[in-house]
């Protein structure tokens, strides 16, 4: 782009935010979210943001709220990318939902502000995007903007949250709150069917530019272990009590990984994984011995950590078998999702 060309697009910008003004977030409203009605008013962490109608044209800035959107009908005009070089960000238990439609892709990084001005939202929608206060404001001159439900663990939403954020959104409450009864249901079926995996132990871990992390339990993934009955230690709680929800672990306290099933994000063949799985400090320990690691994989990690109305299905019904085959200590009937 000539300096011209983005000093017109910056002028273009502002004039637009500066027109639009703040009239969709207001400290009060009468509207309410009751039923499939509009206006809506909709709670957040910077206040309460007004949708007069159903928005048709959503802008999705969070990261994985995408599947929300598909699972209730609404294919949205533009999905932040997260990770995985997914066909329109999008991953394989969502693909159909699509409709042979491409939504735009936005950067995982920084947000580009002229690119969802010109996407003409009705609605931009940020629940798992962490949005600072700045953020908010800006997106928010653009369209509507629904941020995080809190501003102090911005990370901490719960799949139900998120499916009832959206069905609140786009006036499908109802269908949103069967959507997260049904699913609760297969969750808790699962748990029954695998009484092995209540009060088991587990951490969920991953490695990354030379480093290993155990994650907290209000990350995603740990949430849905603990959902099945799994537990996590009192100090992993206070080690991963921080802004980043996660610890780095060095091979000193590999302890930590001693439990009656560890999951780990990668595959076996992941390069940091082989030299985990070639580290006598971890593979001396009892929990690699009998088996009780299980290495998932990309497409398996990204349905645990999307966790959602659409990938938790495919959670139930592949990893939490393959928990429940490592919790036993039989390594010959432990899962591998090396190929997946």
């Amino acid at each position: 782009m000539s300096a011209l060309k983005r000093a017109l697009a910056a002028t273009t910008l502002f004039l637009a935010l500066a027109g639009c003004g703040d009239a969709a977030t207001t400290p009060e409203s009468s509207a309410s979210a009751a039923g499939d009605t509009f206006p809506v008013t909709v709670d957040h962490a910077f206040g309460k943001t007004v949708l007069e109608a159903k928005p048709e044209r959503v802008v999705v800035v969070g990261y994985s709220e995408q599947d929300y959107y598909l699972a209730l009908g609404t294919v949205p005009v533009a999905i932040r990318d997260w990770y995985g070089d997914q066909p329109s960000a999008t991953w394989p238990w969502a693909q159909s939902y699509l409709k042979g439609a491409k939504p735009t892709v936005l950067p995982r990084a920084d947000l580009d502000y002229e690119q969802i001005l010109g996407l003409d939202p009705d609605v931009i929608v940020g629940v798992s995007a962490g949005l600072t206060q700045e953020q908010f404001d800006t997106l928010n001159k653009i369209a509507p903007t629904v941020a995080q439900p809190s501003a102090d663990d911005p990370w901490a939403v719960t799949w139900q949250d998120k499916t009832r954020k959206a069905g609140q959104i786009l006036g499908r409450s109802a269908e949103a709150e069967k959507m997260v009864t049904d699913l609760e249901t297969r969750l808790a079926a699962a748990s029954t069917k695998y009484p092995q995996l209540k009060g088991a132990s587990t951490v969920f871990a991953s490695g990354f530019e030379g480093q290993f992390y155990i994650f907290s339990p209000n990350a995603t993934g740990s949430q849905v272990l603990l959902d099945l009955g799994l537990t996590m230690s009192d100090e992993v709680g206070k080690l991963t009590d921080n802004a980043n929800d996660y610890y780095t672990i060095s091979k000193e306290r590999f302890d930590l990984l001693d439990v009656k099933v560890a999951v780990w994000s990668e595959a076996p063949d992941d390069a940091l994984i082989k030299q985990l799985l070639a580290n006598p400090l971890y593979t001396d320990r009892a929990v690699h011995k009998e088996g009780r690691d299980v290495f998932l994989g990309q497409e398996a990690n990204g349905a645990f950590s999307f966790s959602s109305v659409l990938s938790l299905p495919y959670v139930i019904d592949t990893i939490v078998p393959a928990l429940a085959a490592a919790v036993d200590g039989d390594v010959a009937t432990t899962s591998d999702f090396s190929a997946k």
